[in-house]
C-alpha cells in the first residue's frame, strides 16, 4: 500500500492506495480528510493514470511555484485541486462524495506553503509501479 498525504497532521487528505492494481488499471483507495470541523473517509476507485497525472502536474507546480495540480477521476467521488498562490501559498481544495457523485458531499480547502510539498511528491514515487 502507498499513502499519499497533502498538508500537515492536523489538516490533510491522506491517500492510501491498494496494491495491486487490478489488470484494469483501476485500485480502490481510502481517503481520509481533516479540516477544521470536519472529517470523513471514503473508498473510491483511482485508475493508474489518474495518480499518475496528478504527480506530473504536482512536480511541475512545485518547480515553478505556479499553476495548478489536478486529480479528477472518471467517477468523481473524490477531485483535488492544487492550486500555487503568491509567495509560495497552496491551497488544496476538492470535494468528496459519500458515493460517486452523490449521497452526501463535503467540500473541502486547506492552505499551506510550498514545504509541505515535497514529501508528498516523496510519496507518490512508485504509487502506481504495482499496477
Amino acid at each position: 500500500m502507498h499513502t499519499i498525504q497533502l498538508g500537515s497532521e492536523s489538516e490533510f487528505v491522506r491517500i492510501t492506495l491498494r496494491n495491486p492494481y487490478l489488470s484494469e488499471g483501476w485500485c480502490q483507495a481510502s481517503v481520509e480528510i481533516v479540516v477544521p470541523g470536519f472529517s470523513g473517509q471514503i473508498e473510491p476507485w483511482l485508475e493508474a493514470g489518474d495518480i499518475e497525472s496528478f504527480h506530473a502536474e504536482l512536480e511541475q507546480l512545485y518547480k515553478s511555484l505556479k499553476g495548478v495540480a489536478r486529480l479528477h477521476p472518471r467517477e468523481e467521488q473524490f477531485t483535488l485541486l492544487v492550486q500555487a498562490k503568491a509567495a509560495g501559498h497552496v491551497t488544496v481544495s476538492g470535494v468528496a462524495w459519500s458515493q460517486a457523485t452523490f449521497g452526501n458531499k463535503l467540500a473541502f480547502a486547506i492552505e499551506l506553503d510550498q514545504s509541505y510539498l515535497p514529501s508528498t511528491l516523496s510519496q507518490m514515487t512508485g504509487a502506481t509501479s504495482a499496477k
